[in-house]
């Protein structure tokens, strides 16, 4: 529930970070009035979740005709780094280097200074860093001050005592932030009123994650008094947005409230505690729950997702089990795209098992649990191969930070020695002609390079074929191979040839062309432990591993895209041969051939 609360909670803040550009835009955009108004803070931030690569073009160009600062540009380059790449050691870079320009520079746009700590907050949130999360948090908390950002303000305090609690000072996070609420809600601003109402979401959570079911209960009631002031008495509060509907907000900010309710009361009625209870005390306890949830369903919230996504644990442990599945099938069908391997995904399997063990389904509940720990498993692989990644990048941002420092240093002395040169133009030409040469010669040995690849490519082609064509004869048609068929077989099978089955099939189907395609996939499809599937690619072929195999598939693949399909952009022959990103694509096929894509179909293109 931790980890899945801090994606949730990160993620929110970057949806903040977005929004917060908004309101920033207008005053940007004075800048470049009169220019091209493509180039703006809200058309990048409106793609840089989907469309990453040409967001960042879109800050650049911003940045280059003065329609955004300098400073706002890399601060919007971090955000889309954090939420568009996912790379949060990148991110984590760009707002430490900001932070380390002249405080002159960084006066000069307090907003953006505010802004780019809280990106620093969310990003050390999702990454669990706690100590750095309290510093950055702290001082946002004072920027948000310093420029009226109340809801920040709350925002912030929400985090750092959802850090407190996780260490231990539980007591201290929750008075921490039941003051903040009500200093919030004294303040009488519609800011205030809204980020009170938010840091009771924090700490509602914290109160669900220690069984503090009483003290939620009161402060729902608390929630649900301050709602009918803010609805009753609107004129109170300064600065409500125009356009905006109070019944709307109390539509959505009661059901959200009379959900946690209903949860509280639920979690106190199958609670330990609870069965040394009187039975008519307990039984008020579920009646309660019900009366709380039947108040739930009066409002419109509770037919969204957010809601499915609240009550399921309420309906779980009200014997609901209707309500249950169909709050599960809705929940799997708008994320089926994200549920094959997550940690949502294992909370609701854990859920689903100790639903059908409670309705007398055995086998059904041992099958959700199995499948659990086969996923809980893949997932501690998954996040150390994360965990390796981001030092990885780490490391490199270093080495490139080194490798500019050391370019600077260079160019500074070019500059002093170029005075002194005094055969000027004689040394231009000398370099104009090494430099056509260098291009020539370049140019050559990628000819040269595109060739061979060509011909690797027919060659294994004709291989192919003439192997198809073996096979028909033998057999009369190409089937499915014909070493094992069941389970049993396959696991005698040595890696060798595991790995020949296996190679027939993902080449036969075209498996690799998808990026979604790794060892857990092959495990599910192929019903063997995820170490055999392993060992069949590490051990018996001369590839390292399955991601190995995998990238030189696609590879050759691509590579015969881009020499039979002039009409495809270099991004859609990446996406095409199962590539997830260009970056990727790029990379490897360098790595691999020596010569980049592009260089590679021009090649081809002139031969």
């Amino acid at each position: 529930m931790k980890r899945k609360r801090i994606h949730f909670i990160g993620f929110t803040l970057l949806l903040m970070l977005a929004g917060c550009t908004d309101s920033h835009q207008q005053g940007a955009n004075k800048q470049g009035d009169g220019r091209d108004t493509v180039y703006t803070e809200a058309k990048a931030m409106s793609i840089h979740l989907t469309d990453p690569d040409r967001a960042m073009v879109l800050i650049d160009s911003a940045v280059a005709i003065g329609n955004i600062t300098w400073l706002r540009g890399q601060y919007l380059k971090g955000i889309t780094q954090y939420g568009g790449f996912c790379n949060y050691a990148q991110a984590r870079q760009t707002c430490l280097d900001l932070l380390n320009l002249p405080d002159a520079e960084l006066s000069t746009d307090s907003f953006t200074l505010e802004n780019i700590y809280k990106l620093l907050v969310s990003i050390e949130y999702t990454t669990a860093n706690n100590a750095t999360l309290i510093r950055y948090a702290t001082e946002t908390a004072r920027l948000a001050r310093a420029v009226g950002l109340s809801s920040d303000v709350g925002q912030m305090e929400g985090y750092i005592a959802s850090v407190m609690a996780s260490e231990g000072k539980t007591d201290e996070s929750i008075g921490r932030l039941q003051k903040t609420i009500d200093e919030l809600w004294q303040m009488n601003t519609f800011n205030s009123m809204i980020a009170s109402y938010n840091t009771a979401g924090h700490l509602q959570h914290i109160l669900l994650d220690h069984k503090r079911y009483g003290e939620m209960v009161e402060l729902c009631e608390q929630t649900l008094k301050n709602i009918d002031e803010f609805v009753q008495h609107t004129d109170r509060f300064d600065g409500m947005p125009e356009g905006f509907d109070p019944k709307e907000f109390e539509d959505f900010a009661r059901g959200q409230t009379l959900a946690f309710k209903t949860t509280a009361y639920a979690r106190q009625y199958t609670s330990a505690e609870a069965g040394e209870l009187k039975p008519v005390a307990r039984a008020e306890l579920l009646m309660k729950a019900r009366e709380a949830e039947a108040e739930m369903f009066k409002t419109k919230w509770s037919e969204t997702i957010d809601c499915d996504r609240m009550m399921i644990s309420a309906y779980h442990h009200l014997g609901e089990f209707q309500r249950f599945d169909e709050a599960m099938a809705r929940l799997d069908a708008s994320m089926a795209d994200d549920d094959t391997i997550s940690y949502n995904f294992l909370i609701r399997l854990g859920l689903r098992s100790t639903a059908a063990q409670m309705r007398g389904r055995l086998a059904e509940a041992i099958g959700y649990m199995n499948r659990g720990h086969i996923i809980r498993d893949s997932l501690g692989q998954r996040n150390q191969r994360e965990q390796l990644n981001e030092l990885a990048t780490v490391y490199h941002l270093q080495e490139e930070q080194q490798a500019r420092q050391q370019a600077e240093t260079e160019a500074h002395i070019m500059t002093i020695y170029a005075w002194f040169i005094s055969a000027g133009l004689l040394a231009a030409i000398a370099f104009a002609a090494y430099f056509f040469y260098k291009r020539r010669e370049t140019s050559r040995k990628n000819r040269v390079l595109a060739r061979e690849i060509a011909e690797a490519i027919d060659y294994k082609d004709k291989y192919e074929a003439l192997k198809h064509l073996m096979t028909t004869v033998d057999g009369g048609e190409e089937s499915e191979p014909s070493l094992p068929t069941g389970n049993a077989s396959l696991a005698n099978l040595s890696d060798k040839d595991l790995f020949a089955y296996l190679y027939q099939i993902i080449m036969r189907d075209k498996l690799f062309l998808d990026p979604q395609l790794d060892r857990q996939a092959l495990v599910d499809r192929f019903s063997l432990p995820k170490e055999r599937i392993g060992a069949a690619f590490a051990k018996g072929s001369s590839y390292k591993s399955l991601i190995e195999f995998l990238t030189d598939c696609r590879l050759l693949y691509a590579a015969k895209l881009l020499t039979e399909r002039s009409d495809l952009s270099i991004a859609e022959v990446a996406r095409n041969s199962g590539f997830p990103s260009l970056n990727t694509f790029g990379r490897n096929f360098k790595q691999k051939y020596a010569i980049t894509p592009t260089q590679f179909r021009e090649q081809q293109e002139q031969s």
